[in-house]
C-alpha cells in the first residue's frame, strides 16, 4: 500500500471512530441519562436492518458520485464515513447475534439472528 492510500485509510478510520464513539454516542446517550446500546436499534431485524442502512448509504453515494450536483447537507466524505461505520456496526451485530444463536443460520425468516433474539 502506498503512503497516500494508507494516509486516507487512517484518516477516514479516525473520523469514523470519532463519530461512532464520540459525537454520535454523545447525541444518542447524553441527554436521557439512559445508555442505549447500538444493538437495540437492530434487535428486531438485525441483519436486514444493517443491510438496509448499508444499502441506503451505497445508493446515496451512487447518486452523489454519478451526478454533477453538490450535496446540500452531507458531503461525499461524510457518506463514506457513515458507510464505514454501518459496516462496522453490521459486523458487531452479526458477531453478537451469531454468538447467541450458534446453531442458527444467517438466512431464512425462521433464523433467530434475523429476528434478533438476544439473551
Amino acid at each position: 500500500m502506498n503512503s497516500e492510500s494508507e494516509y486516507f485509510i487512517k484518516l477516514i478510520s479516525k473520523k469514523a471512530d470519532d463519530i461512532i464513539f464520540g459525537s454520535k454516542d454523545h447525541d444518542y446517550n447524553s441527554t436521557t441519562g439512559v445508555k442505549v446500546d447500538i444493538l437495540d436499534y437492530y434487535k428486531n431485524w438485525p441483519i436486514e436492518g444493517v443491510l438496509h442502512d448499508i444499502n441506503r448509504k451505497c445508493l446515496r453515494l451512487q447518486s452523489l458520485l454519478l451526478s454533477d450536483r453538490k450535496p446540500n447537507n452531507e458531503s461525499i466524505e461524510d457518506n463514506f464515513t457513515d458507510l464505514l461505520n454501518y459496516t462496522r456496526i453490521g459486523y458487531a451485530v452479526y458477531k453478537h447475534f451469531k454468538a447467541i444463536n450458534d446453531n442458527s443460520t444467517m438466512t431464512g425468516r425462521t433464523s433467530n439472528i434475523h429476528k434478533g433474539k438476544r439473551s
